[in-house]
């Protein structure tokens, strides 16, 4: 389960509870942060929290200070500056060496469904995007917080009165579906710069874990800490077993059908570890046909290349998402430090990065904020004024 996915749970009982509720936002960096625009946290009047907006350092701060920022249902842009020289270091004794911009909004007041988008997104596999006004204030229209959502059935929701601005989110919305990546754009409306938000809501990743052995308990266990939807899969009736694992489904499949009726998508990653040739070779006949982002298989590279032979597969067919032996360098030995090996190998590939030591790697931890890049190119070939 995702952190949205968990907030939306959260809110569910709470607002059931006739409880009040805050969601807190990133939408905007300047330098380094421990979170990137995207990331929330959500705080209730009955004193649940959930998710993060940084490494705990602000969380203390918005607990003190949200509720009436946001009183009477106002949205409000709360600024942390953790640079050396920043307000937030000299309070906290703080120096992530960033800016962060957290968008503050009471949910129970909320026009425009966002978490409700986020249980679609769950239950079909399809993406929403979501675009928020992150620049302006009360007076100005569009006014900070208006969004646009199109939902996982393409139904588009919007309380943003201008159908220029309407049709920039539309394209902008479209490249970060595409690009499974956030991004702001600006434009000139009523004398002033908005700002846009844009992201997509994509699905949670699903693993599918062919193999149901005692090592493959520790690997669900950790993709399912780390909001993976995890399904085991293995012919094997005595060993897949739902009790023996910390898995969303565990399911007794066959050589004839090794989905289990189990539809994979874009979003979906399988390894195959059941230690049985006959069923790790129906699993990659069948896994063969779709695209996945991260195929990985347990063993050396030769029983591998027996696999492909007798599947009728060329290499060229499944080399780009097939990791073979799977796993990052690590030096794993045992079920838990493979499970570990195997995990970090699949977050490096969704997130596409090589997996290095981070202190060898040149320039930011982070790709370019995006709130930088994007304003270096929209102040190039975008920015364009909105007359209504």
């Amino acid at each position: 389960m995702t952190e949205l996915e968990q907030i939306r749970e959260i809110w569910r009982k709470a607002s059931a509870r006739g409880e009040s509720g805050i969601l807190a936002s990133v939408v905007r960096i300047h330098g380094s942060a421990y979170r990137r625009p995207g990331a929330r946290l959500l705080l209730t009047s009955g004193g649940k929290r959930c998710g993060a907006v940084s490494g705990g350092c602000l969380e203390a701060d918005l607990v003190k200070k949200a509720w009436w920022l946001t009183e009477g249902g106002k949205t409000a842009l709360r600024r942390y500056d953790t640079t050396s020289e920043g307000e937030i270091t000299q309070e906290f004794g703080l120096g992530c060496n960033g800016v962060i911009y957290v968008l503050l909004e009471r949910l129970e007041q909320t026009a425009i469904p966002i978490l409700d988008a986020v249980e679609e997104v769950r239950l079909t596999r399809r993406p929403a995007a979501l675009a928020t006004v992150i620049g302006g204030n009360d007076q100005s229209h569009p006014r900070l917080g208006e969004r646009w959502l199109r939902r996982a059935n393409g139904e588009t929701l919007t309380n943003i009165a201008s159908s220029q601005l309407v049709s920039m989110i539309e394209r902008e919305a479209q490249l970060a579906l595409e690009q499974h990546s956030a991004r702001i754009f600006s434009c000139e409306a009523s004398g002033e710069t908005l700002d846009v938000f844009v992201e997509p809501v994509l699905p949670s990743l699903r693993l599918l874990i062919f193999g149901a052995g005692d090592d493959a308990v520790p690997m669900a266990k950790l993709a399912k800490f780390l909001g993976y939807e995890v399904i085991v899969l293995d012919g094997r009736s005595h060993l897949a077993r739902a009790e023996r694992f910390a898995a969303d489904c565990v399911m007794v499949n066959s050589e004839s059908d090794p989905f289990a009726g189990i539809a994979p998508d874009q979003w979906t990653a399988a390894v195959l570890m059941s230690h049985s040739y006959a069923q790790d070779l129906a699993a990659l006949r069948a896994l063969a046909s779709h695209s996945l982002p991260y195929l990985g298989l347990l063993g050396p590279r030769k029983r591998t290349e027996s696999l492909l032979s007798d599947a009728g597969l060329e290499p060229e067919q499944v080399l780009a998402p097939m990791h073979s032996p799977m796993g990052l360098d690590t030096g794993a030995d045992g079920a838990e430090q493979i499970a570990l090996s195997v995990i970090a190998e699949i977050q490096a590939v969704i997130n596409q990065r090589a997996g290095g030591r981070l202190r060898e790697k040149a320039g930011p931890l982070h790709p370019r904020s995006i709130d930088d890049a994007e304003r270096e190119f929209f102040n190039r070939s975008v920015t364009c004024p909105l007359t209504g």
